[in-house]
């Protein structure tokens, strides 16, 4: 059994722990709000971009033939990959679980020869060795808390023109959706070639509308734009869900840590009872010897 010094250094110890993710946990609800905010406002628009493309493609008679829905039989077993991930670890299985899903996706699609755009410390960790680092093409430094939106234009732009050179015939996203403080769902989607199956194309504009120059320009402006937004909801969705998992974990840390000092302190007391009754026994022992 511990003495009753060890158990007192434990406690000392288990409170320092304690008051560094309650300290952590409060950071985390304080970024989280912000975040929060801000990928809610976020989906509003991307949301009514894809409204307005659904209705744009409903209006063209021939929408397969656009280059952004065709599927490139030159570049079919190709497929790239954007990972986000965190840079920082202390957020439950917020990381283990978004690369085991991207780790199944190579394993499915070994054939296409998967690569590799890396966002966050985490992931670029695990695909820089073991099996599945030949799969790695570039990670991007940058803290995934500071890629904002003119870092994911220049990004976007890399990608459209590599996809437009044949360089690769698929672009997917796995990112973290964010759902509640409590849920995150791992998710993938592919963003190239655009999927018709994504929109609603059965929706008409409502009334006579006049669409200058033509649909066909005015889409090609917008397929852009409407990449660039979704791959910017995705590094929104994926932060968010890492600020929530960390609150969740660092709560849940606080909370055993609360425990442990109360196992701490029972132990403490018993083994303090312990010594008080052993010395008490030696005092009377020592008395009864002196009568005697």
């Amino acid at each position: 059994m511990l003495s009753t010094r060890e158990i007192k250094l434990r406690i000392k110890g288990v409170t320092s722990i304690k008051q560094i993710t309650r300290a952590m946990e409060m950071v985390a609800a304080s970024r989280l709000k912000k975040v929060e905010s801000r990928v809610l406002s976020s989906r509003t628009y991307t949301e009514k971009m894809h409204g307005v493309l659904s209705r744009l493609i409903s209006c063209k008679p021939h929408e397969e033939s656009h280059p952004w829905f065709t599927d490139k039989e030159h570049m079919a077993d190709n497929v790239k990959i954007v990972l986000i991930t965190g840079d920082k670890g202390l957020c439950g299985a917020y990381n283990n679980n978004i690369i085991k899903k991207t780790v199944e996706f190579i394993q499915q699609n070994a054939s296409k020869k998967p690569k590799l755009i890396l966002l966050g410390k985490k992931g670029n960790f695990y695909f820089s060795k073991g099996n599945y680092a030949h799969a790695k093409e570039r990670y991007i430094p940058e803290p995934v808390e500071k890629f904002g939106y003119n870092k994911v234009q220049a990004l976007a732009a890399q990608l459209f023109d590599g996809y437009e050179k044949g360089d690769f015939g698929e672009l997917h996203v796995f990112f973290t959706k964010f759902h509640t403080v409590m849920q995150s769902f791992p998710t993938s989607i592919r963003l190239l070639p655009l999927q018709k199956d994504t929109f609603d194309l059965k929706g008409k504009l409502v009334g006579e509308y006049i669409i200058e120059p033509s649909v066909d320009q005015i889409l090609n402006h917008l397929f852009p734009k409407y990449i660039e937004t979704q791959l910017y909801q995705c590094i929104l969705e994926s932060l968010t869900s890492e600020f929530a998992a960390r609150r969740v974990a660092m709560i849940a840390a606080t909370e055993n840590a609360g425990e442990m000092i109360e196992e701490l302190v029972s132990s403490y007391n018993k083994a303090r009872q312990e010594v008080i009754t052993k010395e008490l026994l030696e005092v009377v022992s020592g008395a009864e010897a002196l009568v005697r």
